[in-house]
Formats: structure tokens, sequence, C-alpha cells
């Protein structure tokens, strides 16, 4: 029960107004229910979970023992092929003496006692004539020339004859093309290309020991012609007793 604050007269709490005087009482106020935005929700509870060890995934980079394995492979590729090359090498050195049976198929030898040489039998010998050496001998092959002549000489050197010959050939209006130290029969030797104002060549091979100078003169009207297989075949053969 309540009383109405202006005539005293008792009411009932839930009146609006005093049944006596006509007072209206004050609405109650209504105290607002406070609810929590978790209220309904499921309660989560946080888990906490054992740290699993982590495993490693297999590596896709080849092992130092793998590197080893092809590296040990690539040197024996290349040790192989090192090989096989010095063999090749070794097998053209041995087959030097033989490329003139290679190079014709029939060979015929020269021998004059101290001075021997093997050369092709399709080569025809030629009877020329060289005024400055009576003994030489000539062989034709197409249209290329081959003499050879040996004689004695006073000179001290090879080297010595070489300048003699240069110096002829340059009064005579010849270019020298070529002039080199080449070893034939174990001795050292020379070999000389000369071309002449017509556009021919002339090649000497010499050798000199003991007094002696032995010479094969080849004359053609090419390079090709004057050293080709046949001929240095020839020339490599050279033998002095």
């Amino acid at each position: 029960m309540k009383k109405c604050p202006e005539c005293g007269n008792p009411s009932y709490d839930g009146a609006p107004v005093c049944g006596n005087c006509g007072y209206k009482f004050p609405k109650p106020k209504v105290a607002a229910k406070r609810e929590s935005i978790f209220e309904g929700q499921p309660r989560v509870e946080k888990k906490i979970e054992k740290e699993k060890p982590e495993v490693k995934k297999p590596s896709n980079e080849p092992s130092v023992l793998d590197i080893i394995k092809e590296k040990k492979l690539i040197i024996g590729i290349i040790l192989l092929i090192t090989l096989i090359v010095i063999c090749g090498i070794f097998i053209t050195g041995s087959n030097k003496n033989a490329t003139t049976s290679v190079i014709s198929g029939d060979l015929a030898d020269y021998d004059a006692g101290d001075f021997s040489f093997k050369y092709p039998k399709d080569w025809e010998q030629v009877n020329l004539t060289d005024s400055d050496h009576e003994t030489a001998i000539f062989f034709k092959d197409n249209n290329t020339v081959i003499e050879h002549y040996n004689i004695s000489s006073s000179a001290t050197s090879l080297k010595e004859i070489n300048q003699q010959r240069i110096s002829r050939a340059l009064s005579d209006g010849d270019a020298v093309e070529l002039l080199e130290t080449v070893t034939l029969d174990g001795r050292n030797g020379s070999n000389i290309i000369l071309e002449d104002s017509d556009g021919n060549y002339t090649r000497y091979v010499s050798m000199f020991t003991d007094g002696e100078l032995y010479v094969f003169k080849i004359t053609g009207d090419s390079i090709n012609s004057i050293t080709s297989d046949k001929i240095n075949a020839m020339v490599n053969s050279a033998n002095i007793a």
C-alpha cells in the first residue's frame, strides 16, 4: 500500500491516481535489465595444444655425396676424352712413316747408297737437265716436277746455304713465300717456297750434314701442287745412311 502525498489516503501500490483526491502518482522507475552480450553464446574454452615438432620435408637439393659422385663422373668423362685424343695423336704419329703407302698404294725406292727415299710408282721419271747439278734426277706428277740432287758444299751451315739461295732468288725478282726449319730423318732441315714473276712456285727442301747437301726441288703452278700429300710423304721418307 502507498499513501497519497496530497491527502494521505491509502492506495494500492499499482494505482495510477489517488482515489480520494485524484493525485496522479508518478510512474515507478523500472531498472533496466543488464544483459551480457555473451549470454546465450556457448562458452568456448581455449585449448592449448602441445606444440608438435617440425617435420623437415626431404630437400630436392643434391647432397654433398651426390655432388662428389657427379664430379667424379665428369672428371672420368674428361679423362676418357683426353685418353682418346692422346691415342689418336700416337696412332697418327706412328703411322706417319706409312703415309706413303696409304697415299699411293704402290711405292718405288730410290737408293743412292748414302741417301734414299720412297716415291709413288705412278710418278713418271723424266729425262731433264739441271745445268747447276748434272747428277740430278727428275720425276713428274701431272704439271709438277720433282727434282732431287745432292752435292758437296763448302758451306759451314744450312743457314749459310739458305742465305745464298734467298739472295739469288731476290736478285732474280722472286718473292720469298716461306722459310722455315723442319726435321727430316732426325736432322735439322729447311723448307723454302719462292714465287717468280710468272706466278709459278719453287720449293726447296734441304738437308745438310758432313759437308753434303741433299735437296728436293719441286716446281709447280700453285702452292698446293708443290705441297701435296704425295710430295710431303716422299720428303718425310728421306733417309741419310
